[in-house]
């Protein structure tokens, strides 16, 4: 019995729904196209290949079917960038005022040590050491360690010269050298007495000379007679 109802309840349902679907709906069209072959709007089509040049074209369709061929362009860009990037990065490096003066008072004083540096151009010892260490990395100049005491050259000094010129800032080497320039083969006693000095003060220094080649040493009998090597009086 109830399964009678729910058919004959479906059957209706699906009656009135056939009625409904069934209806036709008429609107009226639209308005006819004007006949002076103008269109409605004014979008009209173009071939692609009228639309762009052929070489316009030929270009999109390489980068629509391989987009690699870009990569030149991109690296141009990135080349071009870092020159220019280069070219700000790269200036001379005596182009700061600081570093210019560093280097000049190392052109005016040879083996010059980074606290005289400091002190003759009041640059604090800090950054006169980072300059220095910009000025050796861009080869201008150099530095040589005697004694424990380092001094500084400018480019163009060879071995034997910055040996005398870091001797040479030594006042009492200072006053050997010049008293052997002017008078070659005298004594330990002689210097001690010419210069004003003790005579181990004197052999101290003499010592070092000769560890260095800069002074040759000649016994005659007892006694011992010092000079300038050929290699000293070439450069001095």
């Amino acid at each position: 019995m109830h399964r009678a109802a729910l058919l004959l309840i479906f059957l209706a349902l699906l009656l009135l729904w056939s009625a409904a679907a069934a209806k036709i709906i008429v609107e009226p069209g639209p308005a006819e196209l004007p006949t002076d072959g103008i269109n409605v709007d004014d979008e009209r089509f173009v071939p692609v290949w009228q639309a762009y040049s052929p070489l316009e074209f030929l270009t999109i369709v390489l980068l629509i079917h391989c987009p690699l061929l870009a990569v030149p362009f991109e690296i141009i860009c990135s080349t071009g960038v870092l020159a220019f990037l280069g070219y700000r990065t790269s200036r001379h490096p005596l182009d700061n005022k600081k570093r210019s003066r560093i280097y000049a008072c190392i052109r005016d004083h040879p083996g010059i040590t980074p606290t005289e540096i400091a002190r003759a151009t009041g640059i604090n010892r800090g950054t006169t050491r980072y300059h220095l260490s910009r000025l050796r990395e861009a080869g201008l100049v150099s530095a040589v360690n005697r004694d424990g005491r380092v001094g500084y050259f400018r480019r163009g000094y060879d071995a034997t010269s910055k040996t005398i010129c870091c001797h040479l800032r030594n006042n009492t080497r200072r006053e050997i050298l010049a008293l052997l320039l002017e008078e070659p083969g005298v004594t330990q006693s002689e210097v001690a007495d010419t210069i004003g000095v003790a005579r181990s003060t004197v052999a101290w220094h003499m010592r070092r000379l000769v560890a260095d080649g800069l002074v040759g040493a000649n016994r005659d009998g007892r006694t011992v007679r010092y000079a300038l090597t050929s290699r000293t009086l070439h450069v001095l």
